[in-house]
């Protein structure tokens, strides 16, 4: 190792020689992550703390992620598209998709800016295309029972509703580089 580069290792890993730097990033047991469900789902639930990102996949496989707006239910995510939008045709082929919440936090409210983490949390499941205008009028109008915005969209356009159940959720950032893994909703 160059020389000061065992120092610095130290100093962020600390100086045990039987701690592995990456212990620390190890998954926490499902007990301890359990005490962590509720603020999980309140940050992903929540589009002031964080930000969202829709993930899916090309004909040809390749992925691809998007901002997009979310509406999450006891774990169930639901976001409206248009018709015409790709990601509707994505998930028309392909239903396995991902949301991706990134902290809204700022480098400044972190001491070690160069150590920069902020929350996120990762879900992948199976999404459900649904068509029915019915079913988006529902959606529309539980949404604005609950957080004030219907429809948002122009009348006249034809929109649906992708309403995805997780399958795997990963979050990171509650408990330092711990990762919280739940399988179960």
């Amino acid at each position: 190792m160059p020389e000061g580069k065992d120092d610095d290792v130290k100093s962020r890993w600390g100086t045990n020689e039987n701690e592995v730097p990456w212990d620390k990033e190890k998954g926490l047991d499902s007990d301890s992550a359990e005490q962590y469900r509720d603020e999980i789902l309140a940050f992903i639930s929540d589009s002031k703390q964080s930000s969202a990102y829709l993930m899916t996949r090309r004909k040809d496989g390749r992925e691809i992620m998007r901002p997009v707006s979310v509406f999450v239910d006891n774990w169930v995510c639901e976001t409206i598209t248009q018709d015409l939008q790709p990601k509707t045709t994505h998930v028309r082929r392909d239903p396995i998709v991902g949301y991706l919440w990134v902290g809204r936090e700022h480098r400044s409210d972190w001491k070690a800016n160069d150590d920069f983490r902020p929350k996120v949390v990762w879900m992948q499941g199976q999404a459900d295309l649904v068509e029915s205008e019915s079913e988006v009028n529902d959606f529309y109008k539980k949404r604005e029972e609950r957080k004030g915005v219907g429809r948002v969209h122009p009348e006249g356009e034809t929109m649906y509703l992708i309403r995805t159940k997780p399958q795997y959720v990963r979050a990171e950032g509650w408990q330092g580089s711990r990762a919280i893994v739940y399988k179960e909703f």
